[in-house]
């Protein structure tokens, strides 16, 4: 079967690709922020809990076929029903004792949403994301160049005393009206996983 499966970055071993095997923990969401069309309605899945070292249930695991997923915020066993999707979660990559879901990436596309520039920060528009087919997560590209300068070479060194580090709201006010008045943002990736 194949699954939706949302990464918001790229996994930490190593990029997928289309046509890649990949073994990776995975939990279950219930409001994925997709349309309609690609989410999971009415999916009938196995659950059972997961404990803890101290023997407290801090989630459940849910299965169907060979998928195997985290489910946490709800603690039914034996078959359940969900809406939902799954995602690829990079905290859980560092627990070892987690089952994981093998299977074949079949298809990744890019996750845009469009955002206007606002007085102080991006503000997304209320309109479903723009997904476009890329051949794998290797680079969640970032937002575009604001000027066309020279690409700063590798061994470069700022100045001392001339470097400075900005919050986010700071740079935005900085560079606002270099900004385009609106902007497809990468939000992750959406992967068909076939499990």
């Amino acid at each position: 079967m194949l699954w939706p499966v949302l990464l918001d970055a790229c996994p930490c071993d190593t990029p997928w690709a289309v046509g890649k095997r990949v073994s990776t923990p995975l939990r279950w969401i219930h409001d994925p922020e997709l349309p309609d069309d690609l989410v999971l309605r009415e999916t009938v899945v196995r659950s059972s809990p997961l404990r803890n070292v101290f023997g407290e249930q801090w989630a459940n695991l849910i299965t169907s076929g060979d998928l195997r997923a985290v489910l946490q915020g709800d603690y039914r066993t034996g078959e359940v029903t969900l809406d939902g999707c799954l995602a690829h979660d990079t905290f859980f990559e560092g627990l070892s004792d987690l089952p994981v879901t093998v299977g074949v990436v079949r298809r990744i596309r890019l996750v845009q949403y469009l955002y206007d520039r606002g007085a102080e920060d991006w503000v997304r528009r209320p309109v479903g994301p723009r997904l476009i087919d890329v051949p794998d997560t290797d680079d969640l590209p970032d937002d575009p160049p604001l000027f066309d300068a020279e690409p700063t070479p590798p061994d470069w060194e700022p100045e001392p005393g001339t470097m400075r580090l900005f919050s986010p709201e700071e740079w935005f006010r900085l560079v606002r009206d270099k900004l385009p008045e609106e902007q497809w943002q990468a939000r992750g990736f959406l992967v068909d996983l076939e499990a």
